[in-house]
């Protein structure tokens, strides 16, 4: 049965899809606190509506979703789907039937250890005949982009794949309304847009939508634009309405889009540049219609910062492979070779599913080599003998889903943990205190609180939180900005170029190439489990194979490429936005083509 008639049947039944009308919600504490997590919210979403829910860590996004689908049950107020309460639990499995909810983090909703066995398990319940399962289980893969994953176990799959399974079971269930909780931000920027462009197919078809994230250029695509703080619904409007609010956007931990931002920043120079754009498509194509500069000196090009010459970490021929030797054997590195100096930060990316993560872990002795030489400073992972124990407390791991790292029930003594094991001495507290400090936990409000009543982006802040308290010489960082909001996520950044600057080491495996530009001095990319890059970060971006790789051309460094066609030489060390803007308007100004 194909995905069809979805925007009929809905909008000629009811005129909500979901209704909010005063809803509070809160979490309980074992002291017997209540955390408030939405309070008084009242919206509603039409059939067929595709709207954006965007705010900072810990506003309520993930659980006003997990209150729609009926998940969560209100506090106070009703929640109405398709006209159904969810407090009426006699609606509950139409209600599950008519809103599919891709979790925050998906691995939560696998049931299966077969990937056809899990995107199966929906329709199973349905009772529907085996032959309509089975056409569904392929159409949904597909429309997943996951058919090639079909007959792989669940639990080798990497986040990325983890995601398109999941969004895979829920499409299964044909449902009316689907529901993006952060789907994008595990993803390659090559799966991304493919993920959009599903989002954007979905929608033509008549699905309604409901994209949560923290990534404020996707929210651009949406007809509709929600944002929360504190629990309460405080805008509500199209995207250009929201997007025009600097200052109140800030005072809730938001900022402008990139694309909104460049855009506002050119047509400060150039009047046929619009100050807002939904694409970033329709920016580069105006940009080509700006009349043409005279051509102005270039500077020379500054080389990057020196660092040390000694190298740190050492892999050669690396390679490994899970469940080796059995039929569900499966390849996840093949001759990887590359090194890092003592020192310097370096960028590990590449497609999800490349073998990024399982790298990391022969960083600091979680795997250990099957074939190949892993060498951490002093440390021979590839001898039997090793001290891992003494190397993990030189080099820290920060997991690409902090949950799966955290031993304790509270932020405070999952802080502590691995200091505590490796049987530090010091102050520990006041450790624990300034680490939190440093990735912006108030040490009061957060050294008590559950880990699992955290928000994603407050999750990974205790994840990092607690290797800072170690004081690593290394620090090997998975996806650690995916899931925060985007001033934190800014702050984060900052706080891992001082640890560079401060003489560590970094390895940094990103799907995010504007976070290589600000952090990274040299880059890995690895394809289908091999090396098929290393070099400095402005190499990268001139690769022929770049889009092969799953990876893109930040937008600031298209819109530089495109000046230079058009005689503004901008200096190839200028890869920071402010840095290229600072340059456009002394040489405007200079040569008098403010006014463009």
């Amino acid at each position: 049965m194909p995905f069809f008639n979805v925007k009929m049947g809905c909008s000629q039944l009811m005129k909500n899809l979901i209704e909010f009308d005063g809803v509070d919600f809160s979490y309980s504490l074992p002291s017997g606190e209540r955390i408030d997590a939405v309070r008084d919210l009242t919206f509603s979403i039409q059939p067929g509506e595709w709207v954006a829910l965007i705010g900072a860590n810990g506003s309520g996004k993930t659980t006003l979703v997990k209150l729609v689908n009926g998940l969560f049950v209100p506090d106070g107020g009703m929640v109405r789907v398709g006209g159904s309460l969810t407090s009426d639990r006699t609606h509950q499995a139409e209600i599950f039937s008519k809103i599919g909810l891709v979790f925050q983090n998906p691995r939560d909703q696998i049931v299966a250890s077969l990937v056809e066995e899990d995107t199966a398990f929906g329709p199973e319940n349905l009772c529907l005949p085996r032959a309509e399962i089975n056409e569904r289980v392929d159409a949904s893969l597909a429309m997943s982009g996951a058919a090639y994953l079909k007959k792989r176990p669940t639990y080798f799959l990497s986040a990325g794949e983890t995601q398109r399974i999941a969004l895979a079971g829920v499409l299964a269930l044909r449902p009316s309304c689907l529901i993006f909780d952060e789907t994008t931000s595990m993803l390659d920027p090559r799966s991304r847009c493919d993920l959009l462009e599903l989002m954007r197919k979905f929608h033509a078809q008549g699905f309604t939508i409901l994209h949560v994230t923290h990534d404020l250029d996707e929210a651009l695509l949406a007809e509709r634009v929600l944002v929360l703080h504190a629990g309460r619904l405080v805008m509500d409007g199209s995207p250009q309405q929201i997007f025009q609010k600097d200052e109140q956007l800030r005072e809730y931990g938001l900022t402008l889009p990139f694309l909104v931002r460049f855009a506002r920043d050119l047509a400060s120079l150039f009047p046929s540049i619009a100050p807002f754009y939904r694409s970033a498509g329709e920016l580069l194509i105006d940009l080509r219609k700006i009349s043409a500069a005279g051509q102005t000196a270039a500077e020379p090009r500054r080389e990057p910062s020196s660092v040390r010459s000694d190298i740190l970490i050492d892999v050669t021929r690396l390679a490994h492979a899970y469940m080796a030797g059995t039929p569900l054997e499966r390849t996840a590195l093949q001759d990887v070779t590359f090194s890092v100096a003592e020192g310097q930060s370096a960028g590990l990316v590449g497609q999800t599913g490349s073998g990024k993560s399982t790298l990391l872990q022969h960083l600091n002795g979680l795997i250990r080599p099957q074939q190949g030489k892993v060498r951490m400073g002093d440390f021979d992972l590839s001898q039997k003998d090793v001290d891992v124990r003494a190397l993990r407390r030189q080099v820290g791991l920060v997991f690409q889903i902090p949950e799966a790292q955290f031993f304790e029930t509270y932020a405070g003594d999952e802080i502590a943990y691995a200091a505590r094991m490796l049987g530090y001495s010091g102050k520990l507290r006041e450790l624990v205190q300034t680490a939190m400090q440093m990735v912006g936990l108030d040490f009061e409000r957060f050294v008590d609180r559950p880990l699992r009543s955290l928000s994603g982006g407050q999750k990974r802040r205790v994840a990092l939180a607690s290797y800072l308290v170690m004081q690593p010489r290394v620090l090997l960082l998975d996806e650690p900005f995916a899931g925060l909001d985007p001033l934190i996520h800014q702050e984060m950044i900052e706080l891992v170029r001082g640890f560079h600057e401060e003489g560590k080491t970094i390895v940094l495996s990103t799907h995010t190439m504007r976070d290589l530009l600000q952090i990274a001095q040299k880059v890995i990319v690895l394809n289908e489990g091999k090396t098929a890059f290393e070099g400095s970060t402005m190499h990268l971006f001139h690769q022929p194979l770049l889009q092969t790789w799953g990876l893109e051309i930040p937008l600031e460094l298209s819109i530089a490429e495109e000046l230079r066609k058009k005689g503004w030489n901008i200096p190839g060390d200028k890869v920071q936005w402010r840095d290229m803007l600072q340059w456009l308007r002394a040489n405007a100004a200079e040569g008098g083509h403010a006014h463009l």
